[in-house]
């Protein structure tokens, strides 16, 4: 009973807290909280167990481990003790890798981050299945990430501006399992949307969010190029990608041309999120085609509120004038 109630207060706390409070435990002590203001200065403490809590169950203990972040798990708890070391060498242990550089304020550069990427990404022996990156990535370590881990089903990254390369045709060529692609503020173009249409036939959530952007001019003015590359990349994604069930495009500035496009070519859609489409019509007949063949529709003005990095700013509106 008492090894139930402690690993449900492990799974309640944040990694160093997390981290701290095994170390007590294995000590046979924990410090708590006070039992009323009368007793202010009294710690309360757990009596000392009979038992060794470095004899927990091996997947008992491996859930609780899990939950620490990539950098504490190198950096921090991994150095606790041998056991620990050890379960941290098990390739399960890394087969989800999220790493955020701006919440998780490292205070470490590019580089640094990078190398912990790579070497979490070597600890998992091919297992990865799930990365996360924000605020990091580039070009040589999504080609890192690819060559070692054809198993990943979902990637998602975050604030990063590729070049002009064929480095996404090399990447989706190594990864046919992949089933989900998110993309925040990062570039993508129409030969790309290709090369994940030729490689990936399991992808069926694709999210490409950015901030709005207003054309000077707007659909004829001098910026019109802009929309028109928009809509060639919506174009390409129903042409490409039709067995998508979930898309996201917050703040593409593609017309009603490139979504007359993505609901011809994505019969199976049932999410469509056009939250800050600035550019859609969709007070006649295109509009009551999303709703009669959209299950769940996110329309241009709709809130963004519950979007996942909104707090970052990423989605802001910007214009040409």
């Amino acid at each position: 009973m008492i090894v139930i109630i402690i690993t449900s207060y492990f799974l309640c706390i944040q990694n160093v807290g997390l981290i701290k409070l095994l170390i007590c435990f294995m000590n046979g002590k924990a410090t708590m909280p006070p039992k009323s203001n009368r007793r202010r200065n009294r710690e309360w403490r757990v009596k000392k167990p009979t038992r060794n809590w470095l004899n927990l169950p091996s997947d008992l203990m491996l859930n609780i481990l899990q939950r620490v972040g990539v950098i504490d798990r190198l950096e921090n708890a991994q150095l606790v003790c041998t056991a620990w070391r050890e379960i941290y060498k098990d390739p399960a242990l890394w087969r989800v890798v999220y790493m955020d550089r701006i919440a998780g304020h490292y205070g470490y550069g590019s580089k640094k981050i990078q190398d912990i990427c790579k070497h979490a990404v070597n600890r998992s022996q091919g297992q990865l299945v799930d990365l996360t990156t924000v605020g990091f990535c580039d070009y040589n370590l999504l080609r890192y990430v690819a060559d070692r881990c054809s198993q990943l089903r979902r990637v998602e990254l975050v604030l990063y501006f590729f070049e002009f390369s064929k480095i996404w045709s090399k990447v989706f060529k190594k990864l046919p399992l992949l089933e989900e692609l998110n993309l925040v503020a990062t570039t993508i173009r129409k030969k790309d949307i290709e090369a994940a249409g030729r490689y990936c036939p399991l992808l069926k959530t694709f999210k490409l969010n950015k901030g709005a952007h207003r054309a000077w001019g707007g659909p004829h003015g001098p910026e019109s190029r802009i929309l028109s590359m928009q809509n060639e990349i919506a174009v390409s994604i129903g042409k490409n990608l039709p067995g998508l069930t979930h898309l996201e495009l917050v703040g593409n500035s593609m017309t009603n041309i490139g979504l007359q496009a993505i609901l011809d070519g994505c019969c199976h859609l049932e999410l469509l999120d056009l939250r800050r489409c600035l550019y859609l019509d969709l007070k006649g007949d295109l509009g009551k085609r999303c709703l009669q063949q959209i299950k769940y529709l996110k329309l241009p003005h709709d809130s963004l509120q519950g979007l996942p990095y909104n707090s970052y700013g990423l989605y802001e509106t910007y214009s040409d004038y």
